[in-house]
């Protein structure tokens, strides 16, 4: 299936268009802060002294500078024209010793990263969910990875519970938006653009038979979607609560299956 470009272009539009405030919005809500550390921290979990990065839909770079900062080496990849200009900036005026390259290509054309092997390719907060098919991007994965590197996605899934409990203020179309077969249209900064949700079922049939899969969690399954900032903010105490709950049954079947993102990491394994 060949990459649908006015799909690629309005996405590139849209994060471009949300590049200049992306970091500032990140820093101030709670739950994406939670959710980054939850993530972040299971990512430590995998990673090796010097092992080599490739992350996918980049974003500003938060979380590329965050490893090169704990001394791996991260190669940041991304489609959007202004992500790519803030992971310049961050890279110039940071002082990350080589740690921290960047490329802006979408992951539908990772071909065009030549000559380089990675311990790890890693994607965080759903950016995979801007394709209709993982394979357009896991296709390219066993040029890119070494034998037994490994492979994290946080991707959006089919069920989020704080979603689909919305069709009790009778707001339908949120509570039942992911369950489409085509996706669902997003609109982020004005920009338009189809959005599609993705299982571990999923994620295993697009990587194959080369990939087994060694971790699924869920990521706010009882603590509020990031855009319902207002909670957080008004109810610290019980969102903490709610955190702390999550944290403790991520990993337990079905809810290492469900949340507002899901934690998929899956590890290469080819013998020739």
């Amino acid at each position: 299936m060949k990459p649908d470009l006015t799909q690629l272009a309005d996405v590139n539009k849209a994060f471009t268009r949300q590049s200049g405030n992306y970091d500032s919005y990140d820093k101030e809500n709670p739950t994406l802060t939670w959710m980054r550390n939850q993530v972040r921290n299971l990512v430590l979990s995998f990673l090796k002294k010097e092992n080599n990065i490739l992350e996918l839909n980049s974003g500003t770079g938060l979380d590329a500078v965050y490893f090169a900062s704990k001394g791996f080496n991260v190669h940041c990849t991304d489609i959007s024209d202004g992500m790519v200009e803030q992971i310049k900036k961050k890279a110039a005026n940071q002082n990350l010793n080589g740690k921290l390259t960047f490329q802006q290509c979408s992951y539908t054309e990772l071909d065009k990263i030549e000559n380089r092997k990675f311990d790890f390719i890693f994607s965080n907060f759903g950016g995979l969910n801007c394709v209709p098919d993982l394979s357009e991007v896991t296709k390219f994965f066993p040029s890119l990875l070494k034998n037994k590197g490994r492979v994290c996605f946080v991707i959006l899934p089919p069920v989020c519970p704080w979603e689909i409990v919305q069709m009790f203020r009778g707001k339908f179309s949120l509570a039942f938006r992911r369950f489409g077969k085509n996706g669902t249209i997003a609109n982020v900064e004005g920009v338009k653009f189809r959005t599609y949700y993705f299982s571990t079922g999923d994620v295993k049939k697009a990587l194959g038979k080369d990939f087994n899969i060694i971790s699924r969690k869920g990521l706010g399954i009882f603590t509020p979607s990031p855009q319902m900032e207002k909670i957080p903010n008004s109810f610290p105490r019980l969102t903490k609560f709610l955190n702390r709950i999550d944290e403790m049954i991520s990993g337990i079947f079905p809810f290492n299956r469900i949340g507002d993102h899901i934690i998929v990491t899956a590890q290469f394994h080819y013998d020739k």
